[in-house]
């Protein structure tokens, strides 16, 4: 045990309350007794055995369902616990320090939830609709679709404004959304077969896919008025799913796959933005910004990890008859971890503090707003890679070794600190909070090319939808489009 590592000194009051300080131990607890001795087993083993991956998986995420984490900042009016947005960055650490693919899998329900109950929207409809399956005896998981093959992180560059979305919406009569391109690297997901066949196989502990979170937009001309989220079933029509990515970690925890959307239709009523431009603000706020922050404490509880099996193995390792760790050499290294961990934790606890009063620091979408939650993230990942560097330097080749976990550590922080935008991103938001936006050079010249590449997608979309319903239907659906256009635009103007 070291005191300093515990929640009574790692969550300081100012932040958190004696109650919520009592949940951050019972989580703790709950990692140690049930994650910790299963943390090779989530990724099968050496030898990456699916069944035992998945099936460990399940049985701890069953079991964080159980004690409430994943519906912990659900409105109690919906059923969940309505904690504080402290209590969910708690989930984030604590879990992260056994497995932070287990703690992303529970944060996703957190992330869907504030899609649809935030200051920009708050979606009753959809949460009367999902509550009882988020807050049902058997779990559900979920995922969001956000990057695309435009460049990666160009949804994250504020710069661009949207437009080089490609997964495009189109109106229909029939009160229906229609989305046609392509989405890479979300997950968890895969066929809908490969979700049926876990909760056939455990249907006691896996109830089974949700479905997507996709970020969208109606026109890419129309930059940030234009974009928006949607959901879609896990099993709808029309999309179809490439092979799980090799990838250095996350290995088992999150499949990330491509997602092809060849006119899938889903209910209008899941169009989660209902107003042009409210899109944007979800997409920068709750995706982007608060996704970062998350992550922020996912890396975090990595490094808080990797600095504890340290501490523990210089105890027991010597050095011509003294502990490693009584050696001034190696304490100083400890020392760092520690003071570079606890730095992240206290900068993470005071924007997520700020975060929940918008009223006095600002909305989340706001770019000073995000340029915090982008500090808060791009810090723990250079914690994380400082700290795991350096538990592996101190243990030498113990450090690299299966057994130890510290390996495992290693390969799964990079992926959080390169996902929404990669360490990079984070630090040209930052810029931008700081001193204002700027776009890049050829950005007008790109842009034209990029307004003629959306004409020849809208002769695609007409010419599908001429051989779907005909082309005097077709012209009828596009005169009401533009008249909703109008209609957006006038009262944007007004405001």
């Amino acid at each position: 045990m070291y005191l300093l590592l515990e929640p009574e000194h790692k969550y300081p009051r100012c932040f958190c309350s004696e109650e919520e300080l009592l949940m951050a131990k019972s989580i703790r607890e709950f990692t140690e007794k049930e994650v910790f001795p299963r943390r090779q087993d989530l990724e099968g083993g050496w030898h990456r055995d699916e069944d035992l991956a998945h099936k460990t998986l399940y049985e701890l995420y069953y079991k964080c369902h159980k004690l409430g984490l994943t519906i912990a900042n659900l409105p109690t009016e919906y059923g969940g616990l309505g904690l504080s947005p402290i209590v969910r960055q708690m989930i984030n650490e604590e879990l992260s320090r056994g497995d932070p693919g287990l703690s992303t899998l529970v944060g996703k329900i957190h992330w869907i939830v504030s899609f649809m109950y935030n200051r920009v929207n708050v979606r009753k409809d959809l949460l009367e609709e999902f509550a009882p399956k988020l807050t049902g005896k058997i779990p559900y998981i979920a995922c969001v679709c956000i990057t695309e093959p435009e460049g990666g992180a160009n949804i994250e560059d504020p710069s661009l404004e949207f437009r080089t979305l490609n997964v495009v919406i189109a109106k229909k009569r029939s009160d229906t959304y229609v989305l046609n391109g392509h989405k890479i690297w979300p997950g968890p997901a895969a066929k809908p077969e490969y979700w049926d066949r876990w909760r056939e196989k455990w249907p006691d502990i896996f109830a089974g896919h949700l479905g997507y979170w996709v970020v969208v937009t109606e026109d890419p001309s129309r930059g940030e008025e234009a974009a928006g989220m949607v959901y879609v079933p896990y099993n709808a029509k029309g999309m179809s799913f490439g092979e799980p990515y090799m990838k250095c970690g996350f290995c088992m925890t999150d499949e990330n796959v491509d997602i092809w959307y060849e006119n899938v239709e889903v209910p209008a009523k899941y169009r989660i933005d209902t107003k042009p431009g409210d899109g944007a603000k979800i997409i920068h706020g709750y995706v982007i910004g608060l996704g970062r922050l998350a992550g922020a404490a996912r890396l975090t509880g990595i490094a808080t990890a990797v600095l504890e099996i340290a501490l523990d193995w210089t105890k027991d390792r010597m050095i011509a008859g003294k502990p490693v760790r009584e050696r001034s050499l190696f304490a100083s290294i400890l020392a760092q971890m520690y003071r570079m961990v606890d730095l992240a934790r206290q900068y993470y606890l005071s924007v997520t503090w700020q975060a929940s009063r918008p009223d006095v620091y600002g909305e989340p979408w706001s770019p000073h707003m995000i340029a915090k939650f982008s500090s808060a993230r791009s810090f723990a990942g250079e914690v994380a890679m400082f700290c795991t560097n350096k538990a592996m330097e101190l243990m030498g080749s113990y450090g690299y070794s299966f057994e130890m976990n510290v390996e495992k550590y290693y390969r799964d922080y990079k992926i959080i600190q390169m996902w929404l935008g990669g360490a990079q991103r984070d630090l040209m938001d930052i810029a931008q909070g700081l001193y204002g936006s700027f776009k890049w050079g050829g950005y007008d010249e790109w842009l034209t090319r990029i307004h003629e590449k959306g004409k020849t997608l809208e002769k695609k979309i007409d010419k599908t939808m001429s051989e779907a319903v005909g082309e005097s239907e077709t012209k009828q659906i596009k005169k009401d489009l533009e008249k909703d256009k109008e209609y957006d635009l006038d009262n944007l103007t007004k405001k």
